[in-house]
């Protein structure tokens, strides 16, 4: 049984139509993938309620903030540091490094899971270690959040 001319061209518009909606809704997955854009670490308006370093975590009470152990970062410096984390940008990057660096863990309003980060000063890499994206900061930005 053949498709007549009508028939085949039904099937070439619907075809077309299902290939459209495919690429809109792969758009998102493909632009966060730019190498070479700057854009947020963190979501826009995340609200950080704890920020763990390997030697110290900084926990949001009320509207100030409290360091465990506090002998490890003074707790006037606590409100400057998560201020840089909510307003940290970086350059998309494909790079790799066999950097040694630390883990970075944070707790944000709304998430279920925590965000894991790995940072690698020297190279000035910063990973996403669950979505597997990577950041290059700049030398200021790096200076800002690297209390590890």
């Amino acid at each position: 049984m053949g498709l007549s001319k009508k028939g085949w061209n039904n099937v070439l518009i619907f075809a077309c139509m299902g290939m459209i909606i495919m690429f809109n809704l792969m758009n998102d997955k493909l632009v966060d993938n730019a190498e070479g854009q700057v854009v947020p670490i963190l979501p826009e308006q995340s609200m950080i309620l704890t920020l763990q370093y390997p030697n110290y975590a900084i926990e949001r009470l009320g509207t100030s903030w409290r360091v465990n152990p506090g002998d490890k970062l003074p707790t006037d410096e606590a409100a400057p540091l998560i201020q840089a984390w909510g307003e940290l940008t970086g350059e998309v990057s494909l790079a790799t490094s066999e950097e040694e660096g630390y883990r970075v863990t944070l707790w944000l309003a709304g998430q279920e899971h925590p965000t894991k980060l790995w940072i690698q000063p020297q190279e000035g890499l910063i990973t996403d270690i669950i979505a597997q994206k990577t950041w290059r900061l700049m030398p200021a930005q790096l200076a800002q959040i690297d209390k590890g």
